[in-house]
């Protein structure tokens, strides 16, 4: 599979499980590195930002291979990644 067309989220993109795997170690590899040579706040969330969206991108690919339709690979954009946003950038933790 073209890496380009999992990151434009066409709908030909499926990816396998092996490859879903190797992306989500490959991605959190490259975002352990970088957050170690990024120490300070508002640049460490722009790196993880972009590193968010390609991960998203085969986590949709991979839904498509699973047989998922549309409307859920559309959740998974547009309604988790905000979620998240806000759960980890305006809500309390444990005090």
């Amino acid at each position: 599979m073209d890496i380009m067309e999992i990151m434009k989220f066409s709908s030909e993109a499926k990816i396998t499980r092996m490859t879903w795997w190797l992306s989500g170690l490959a991605f959190g590899v490259i975002n352990t590195i970088l957050g170690m040579i990024v120490p300070d706040a508002i640049p460490a969330m722009i790196v993880n930002l972009l590193i968010a969206v390609p991960a998203i991108a085969f986590w949709v690919a991979r839904l498509r291979d699973r047989g998922h339709s549309e409307p859920l690979a559309f959740a998974l954009r547009i309604i988790l990644v905000p979620w998240g946003f806000i759960e980890c950038g305006f809500l309390a933790g444990t005090e």
